[in-house]
């Protein structure tokens, strides 16, 4: 029996309604019926690359880690992990986890997962995918939830996240990079990219490019900027709150409160580096 019953009462009047929570004062600990189990699998399947142009790989919450290698086989690694409210409802989870490997026809080879069944509420599944293929590959890479690395690439490539980081090195094709919240790396020799972030840094090496067009942009973060002898670009940088410097030589530059424009080589391509909150850097490599 509680000794002081109007104490109990106050402070569950403080405790704030949760639908689909379960509140626990007599320990002082309170939470929502979540996965409290989780259990993982690890599994390698063989990727065959012969005709392959281009992957597609996405997975809703995990990371992917894709590294180009010269012709021959490929390889997927899988690590899969579910939780469930029990050792026996996690592992009703994990059998729910269906991972493909499927050809969509045209040279381009899908890979990612879905539930097999309905997924129950208490359930959750997260996997990640490394993928070892040919670097000529077209490269198409999602998550929501999840890291992403792309290694030596060369062919086009499009990296997507709402929560993590991105980090690529590609060269030769497009390149197109995003998270919503995270920071991107890259480093790119090509003739056309888009880099935007919400919240996070940016630190791209351009120095290896010849002409180059695109977008560099962040809300929220600094962006540094490096650039070569033949990297070449009518070049654009504008921050609503930081500190604009190059130590690269640029033609005809003009500097003023939150903007700095110059050429870069012969002119020939367009860059624009855009942060709303940050400094913009131009680096010389």
């Amino acid at each position: 029996m509680n000794p002081n019953p109007k104490r109990l009462l106050a402070w569950g009047a403080l405790l704030p309604f949760i639908p689909g929570c379960v509140v626990v004062v007599g320990d002082g600990s309170w939470g929502c019926g979540g996965p409290r189990v989780h259990t993982t699998q690890s599994e390698d399947r063989p990727l065959d690359t012969i005709g392959l142009t281009a992957l597609e790989i996405s997975t809703h919450n995990g990371t992917i880690d894709f590294q180009g290698q010269d012709g021959g086989q490929g390889s997927v690694a899988i690590t899969k992990k579910a939780g469930g409210a029990t050792e026996a409802d996690a592992q009703e989870a994990m059998d729910a986890i269906e991972v493909f490997v499927e050809s969509a026809g045209s040279g381009t080879t899908r890979i990612g997962w879905k539930w097999r069944v309905v997924k129950k509420p208490r359930w959750s599944g997260e996997v990640n995918f490394v993928v070892r293929a040919p670097r000529t590959l077209r490269l198409d890479t999602e998550t929501h939830n999840g890291e992403i690395a792309i290694a030596d690439v060369q062919g086009d490539v499009r990296a997507e996240t709402h929560n993590g980081r991105v980090k690529v090195n590609s060269r030769g094709g497009s390149l197109h990079a995003e998270s919503h919240n995270g920071e991107i790396q890259a480093t790119y020799a090509g003739p056309k990219l888009t880099i935007t972030t919400h919240n996070g840094e940016v630190v791209a090496d351009l120095s290896r490019c010849g002409a180059v067009t695109g977008d560099v942009t962040t809300h929220n973060g600094a962006v540094s900027l490096s650039v070569g002898s033949e990297t070449s670009a009518a070049i654009r940088c504008e921050t609503s709150n930081g500190e604009l410097r190059s130590d690269a030589a640029l033609a005809d530059m003009k500097k003023s409160r939150g903007k700095l424009t110059g050429t870069l080589g012969s002119g020939v391509g367009k860059l624009d580096v855009t942060t709303h909150n940050g400094g913009i850097h131009l680096r010389r490599s």
